[in-house]
């Protein structure tokens, strides 16, 4: 039995004419959107966003400067200096402040060691022992036990 000739040569045609229906398809989408971009229905409607977004800005400043000059909200943002003033001033926010720090700079030694652990290829530690899985405790209130 012979073959025919055509079956030992590979389909040169429809590769071809994929690409071409391919770079058509290309070619007509960006046509598309150019054509939706410059539309006059398009430019209306920049035009209409536009002009919303000013207006908004407008009244977002209008209403800024209403609410700065409101004497109740000036004396609403002196009353919160002050209580953030006495707050800051306090032995319990300090001792907070301390113990914070401290908390977070154990966060930041173990995190540290998890990187170069992961670093080093190394696979996940064995689990902490649960006494030491905490620091010390600080009372806030020294008179409260």
């Amino acid at each position: 039995m012979s073959q025919p000739e055509d079956q030992h040569q590979p389909p040169q045609q429809p590769q071809s004419d994929l690409a071409n229906e391919l770079r058509e398809l290309g070619h007509q989408i960006e046509q598309t959107i150019r054509s939706a971009l410059e539309s006059d229905r398009a430019r209306q409607l920049q035009s209409d966003i536009s002009a919303g977004l000013r207006e908004i800005g407008a009244q977002l400043q209008n209403a800024m400067k209403a609410i700065q000059e409101n004497p109740q909200v000036k004396e609403l943002v002196q009353r919160g200096e002050q209580a953030v003033s006495q707050a800051q001033q306090s032995k319990v926010a300090q001792d907070f402040q301390e113990t914070l720090a401290r908390g977070v700079a154990m966060l930041n030694e173990q995190l540290a060691g998890f990187v170069n652990r992961i670093r080093a290829g190394e696979q996940a530690p064995p689990p902490p022992d649960e006494s030491a899985a905490t620091g010390e405790t600080t009372r806030l209130d020294p008179d409260e036990k």
